[in-house]
């Protein structure tokens, strides 16, 4: 079975550097006076020297690996800002360097905020530019935040408003504009893709029209029953569709195979022109281009903070940004605003078992659209799960460690006692919280020495000729190694390598409560008009606590967000 790599990290580097200034204010004078009062002292300000024009460089150290930044500037203004080859990914860290080069270039200083959505490339390439400045000999105005924008007061009319810019919230903006609606889509962060864009890209839908039973069954029996018949066959169902839509939006596939326990090849993994895969923006960047062909309005950094309702029906939202405050007239309102798993207030309530997880998903996934339906009287559902998986460690600044913690042949606990042998990720995740345990090791021989000992050279695990010198350099106990090791029949050589794993969600199960048509419902089963719902904001029907199959949250939200998008541009033209 074919191992997933998800690749996401959490480290965020903050710099700003602000300025102080003081003036002496004049006494106010004891008695009135006909003279004109005394200006206050200034003292004399030193000449700011100007910097030395030219082009200077820096390493940025990336996301994905370090690379070269260059920047031009006069005496007084940065001109030119130029990175060199890098790794990052261009839907996340390629736009985020050219978002800032250009906020950066236009407000003549460094000192910009990072962009949302992408906050250890931003943050780490702010620090080359400045690097680059103070070389020039820069004024610190250079380096400084620039002054905060007037905030202005905006409305915008629209047919249908899409909260939310994963592969759900374009779903169902793509297929409103299709069946006639004036569609606006507002997304939080500074770039588009939600958890897809940061997923692997994989989609699981049926084989065919004869598959569509089998796998709602395979659904319902990972669910042990505790999954919506009806809802599970409306997915199902459509899954198809949802492929073909992807395909005409211009999705690439690079291959079909099986995920979770089902043996059918299911999971499609996209893929961009180049033949990159295992990347969501392969998903995420033909829906985007979809919905702009269409005329969707998007807006970027815009976050929805309440819902409008009146007489019990939902016309629009209210929403900031860093420069306005929005209302937001709309005649149907699709929330796809994803999960909760990076909140950890709602983690706590929800999920208690995920408490202290490493978070690898989307770090805007902090559940405001299940507040924002609930506070609207949207009823709610949560049956304690989640998306788990495994990873060394969220700092780390590279995708390919995590690969390492998901794949290890054999799982133990800190003192050496068995977990489990290598398996789908999500039932390693339920296995390493079934323990009780709290710190765990991945275990490898010589096969996997040349993958896992950068792991090593980092500090996150150890390495030894002989079962019992791991054990002993690790801390563990040499007869709980010695027996866990002899039920992986495929761990027979030294040397021996125990790699850190650490609990991860990429995703979270449970929200509000949606029917077929993807209808946010109240607590008394009754449709709360205006107002649809699809992907994460909106997962419980389809899940217990474990998850299924890797592409089936991608699959689910585009599924319900194409379904949402047809059925609120129908309720308006009722």
């Amino acid at each position: 079975m074919l191992k997933k790599i998800l690749s996401i990290a959490l480290a965020v580097l903050m710099l700003t550097l602000a300025l102080a200034g003081c003036a002496k204010e004049a006494a106010p004078s004891a008695e009135p006076s006909t003279q004109p009062s005394a200006l206050p002292e200034t003292p004399d300000q030193p000449e700011v020297e100007p910097m030395k024009a030219g082009t200077y460089t820096a390493v940025c150290h990336g996301f994905y690996g370090d690379f070269e930044v260059s920047v031009t500037v006069s005496e007084t203004a940065i001109t030119q800002i130029v990175p060199g080859e890098y790794k990052e990914t261009e839907a996340v860290g390629g736009k985020a360097i050219a978002l800032m080069s250009d906020s950066m270039i236009e407000s003549n200083t460094s000192g910009v905020d990072i962009v949302s959505g992408a906050t250890v490339t931003s943050a780490v390439f702010r620090s080359a530019v400045t690097d680059c400045l103070t070389q020039a000999g820069a004024p610190t105005e250079l380096t400084a935040p620039p002054a905060a924008p007037a905030v202005t007061e905006e409305t915008i009319d629209t047919d249908v408003l899409v909260i939310g810019g994963g592969a759900a919230g374009f779903a169902a903006s793509i297929t409103a504009a299709q069946s006639g609606a004036k569609v606006t889509l507002i997304e939080k962060q500074d770039i588009v893709g939600g958890s897809t864009v940061v997923s692997a890209g994989i989609v699981y839908a049926a084989l065919d029209e004869a598959d569509e039973s089998k796998m709602v069954d395979y659904y319902m029996e990972r669910a042990e029953n505790n999954a919506n018949f009806e809802m599970l066959t409306t997915f199902a169902e459509n899954s198809l569709d949802t492929i073909s839509f992807l395909e005409e939006a211009g999705v690439l596939w690079m291959m079909s195979v099986p995920a979770g326990t089902a043996p059918e090849a299911r999971a499609r993994f996209s893929m961009h022109e180049d033949g990159t895969a295992m990347i969501g923006s392969a998903l995420i960047n033909p829906l985007e281009a979809q919905a702009i062909r269409l005329g969707v309005d998007i807006h970027t950094g815009v976050k929805a903070t309440n819902l409008l309702q009146e007489n019990g029906t939902i016309v629009g939202a209210k929403a900031t940004s860093k420069t306005a405050n929005y209302t937001i007239n709309a005649k149907a309102v699709i929330l796809a605003t994803g999960g909760f798993d990076a909140s950890a207030e709602m983690v706590a309530k929800y999920s208690p078992m995920a408490t202290g997880d490493v978070v690898l998903s989307n770090k805007g996934n902090v559940g405001e659209g299940i507040t924002m339906g609930i506070e609207v009287g949207a009823a709610s559902e949560f049956k304690g799960g989640m998306i788990g998986f495994q990873s060394v460690d969220g700092s780390l600044p590279e995708s390919g460690y995590n690969s390492e913690a998901m794949g290890s042949p054999l799982f133990v606990q800190a003192d050496g006692t068995f977990i489990s042998l290598s398996n789908d990720y999500p039932i390693t995740y339920s296995a390493l919280k079934a323990s009780g345990a709290s710190a765990f090791y991945g275990i490898y021989d010589a096969a996997g020495a040349e993958s896992v000992q950068r792991s090593v050279d980092s500090g996150f695990g150890f390495k030894a000729e002989t079962v019992e010198e791991l054990a002993t350099a690790a801390g563990m106990d040499a007869a709980n190694l010695s027996e866990a090791i002899g039920k992986a029949q495929e761990l027979q050589n030294g040397p021996y390598f125990a790699i850190v794993v650490r609990p991860t969600t990429i995703g979270s199960m449970g929200g509000l409560v949606t029917n077929a048509a993807a209808e946010v419902l109240n607590e008394n089963d009754e449709v709360i008009p205006g107002l649809y719902a699809a992907g994460e904001v909106a997962n419980s029907a389809f899940y217990y606590q474990e998850y299924p199959a890797s592409g089936s949250s991608n699959c689910i939200g585009l599924t319900f967000g194409r379904i949402a998008g047809e059925n609120a541009a129908a309720f308006i033209a009722e």
